[in-house]
């Protein structure tokens, strides 16, 4: 099957490596969404390997495309620009709200564009505001026909078209849905925390196989990027799981002797308990066997997490990689990840703190979407996947992670403030171990600078534990 790449970073993905050739496809997009801009790459691309490529714009005159193009530093010289925007000028083409009350009308209408000489043995066409048709005639009838006529006419002469329109109803409920070879929605969404995230639907694509569903995109200062939410599976299954330690003979202790290869642990606890300390000794112990680990830190720089390692361990990390989450959306972070997997193979990931992922997800459901995702990766290449988690509940509510996802762990460490004789301590007990016992008892937590993590002997002969305020029996 021949495929057209399209030149969009992350898109091909999407579609098994492009758009099949010799067809047409649907480009709806809220106003700004960046649907020119879409489109304009996608005939560079075309440029960029000696095709005859066409825009054919009925959206914007060629001032403004030139104005967009120029701001990512883009020449149109390769190029053929059909401007159709002075045609559906009132004033003066005369144009606008055709009956088209014979078949002559109609005919001719239809000629006009399909006798334009540029698009003779043309490879590439992306016609911008092609939703013009539609609202220059008063029957949607006539305007169907309209477009299945140029595409059947497109189609003939083996060009690969993108046609691009506004989007005035439900997803997939557009009259000209339903004779494109594809369908993709660009979409501007506030996310909860109320910024703003760029979101590709892959709505339809019926030339083969593609992942259809919701991705992500940004408008980059090189164009527009794209970020696809797929399944990755290049990878051996590990048929037997090894047992490594967390470096703490009392955290292995209470984890019922370590951490098994491929698993999931959560490290949840309020602001300050320790967890992200808990996770650092855990990933120094893998830097000491020699093994890649990657921290996805969203709140704290590369510099800082060095800092920490060397004032809480007097260690310095040789394979720990440190990924700032900062300003990125969900689809970035699982490229990200997923980019990490193939090219440094790590043993171990962290994401400090998965709260963050809640924050720029679009909805729950959308977080464990990429936690199972991720955690296919992670048993699939027998690495071990390490959430941090924050609960904010006031510090007699006990949560395992106040986010949905324990479902997720293998395991969970839980750290909590509690009161003991009207002292205020951390504590670090195990909640749960999928694989086998784990100790039920709980410790205190203290970190000394230079020394790292000391956990006490398991506490007894106490109670009210799940309180908060522990009273001897």
């Amino acid at each position: 099957m021949d495929i057209t790449p399209t030149g969009i970073e992350g898109f091909d993905e999407i579609l098994g490596g492009g758009l099949k050739k010799g067809w047409c496809y649907l480009l709806k997009g809220t106003p700004g969404s960046g649907k020119t801009i879409f489109g304009l790459q996608f005939l560079l691309e075309g440029v960029r390997r000696g095709e005859k490529c066409v825009l054919l714009s009925f959206d914007e005159s060629m001032e403004e495309i030139e104005l967009q193009a120029e701001g990512f530093g883009w020449r149109l010289d390769g190029i053929h620009v059909i401007e159709k925007l002075k045609d559906l000028d009132v004033l003066s083409g005369g144009l606008l709200f055709y009956d088209f009350d014979t078949k002559t009308e109609l005919s001719s209408f239809i000629e006009s564009i399909t006798k334009i000489r540029e698009l003779q043995n043309v490879d590439r066409v992306f016609i911008d505001g092609i939703g013009a048709i539609r609202d220059m005639t008063k029957d949607p009838v006539i305007s169907r026909r309209i477009l299945a006529s140029l595409m059947c006419f497109l189609n003939s002469v083996g060009a690969t078209t993108i046609m691009s329109c506004d989007m005035t109803t439900e997803y997939g409920k557009e009259p000209m849905s339903y004779l494109m070879s594809g369908e993709f929605v660009l979409e501007r969404v506030e996310k909860r925390d109320g910024d703003v995230v760029g979101v590709l639907h892959a709505l339809k694509y019926r030339c083969g196989r593609a992942h259809l569903g919701r991705h992500y995109y940004e408008i980059t200062r090189n164009g527009i990027v794209v970020y696809p939410i797929v399944p990755v599976m290049e990878f051996s299954k590990v048929r037997r799981r090894g047992l490594v330690s967390t470096g703490s003979s009392e955290l292995d202790e209470m984890l019922g002797g370590g951490i098994y290869e491929g698993s999931s642990v959560i490290i949840s606890g309020k602001s300050g308990v320790g967890k992200t300390n808990v996770c650092l000794q855990i990933l120094k112990e893998n830097d000491i066997r020699g093994n890649v680990g990657v921290l996805y830190s969203f709140e704290e720089s590369e510099e800082e997490i060095a800092e920490r390692f060397r004032r809480l361990f007097g260690y310095e990390p040789k394979r720990v990689l440190v990924r700032n989450m900062e300003q990125v959306n969900l689809g970035k972070f699982y490229t990200t990840v997923m980019r990490d997997f193939k090219a440094e193979r790590p043993k171990m990931i962290a994401i400090d703190p998965v709260n963050h992922l809640s924050d720029v997800s679009l909805s729950p459901k959308e977080l464990l979407r990429i936690l199972r995702l991720i955690r296919s990766q992670v048993r699939g290449r027998g690495t071990i996947l390490i959430c941090v988690s924050e609960i904010g509940e006031a510090l007699d509510v006990f949560r395992f992670t106040g986010l949905g996802i324990s479902q997720f762990a293998d395991y969970i460490i839980s750290g909590r403030f509690v009161e003991i004789e009207g002292e205020l301590v951390k504590t670090i007990s195990v909640i749960k171990n999928r694989f086998g016992d784990h100790e039920k008892a709980i410790r205190i937590l203290e970190i000394e600078e230079g020394k790292g993590l000391k956990i006490s002997e398991p506490l007894k002969g106490y109670t009210g534990i799940m309180s908060g305020v522990m009273r001897r029996t």
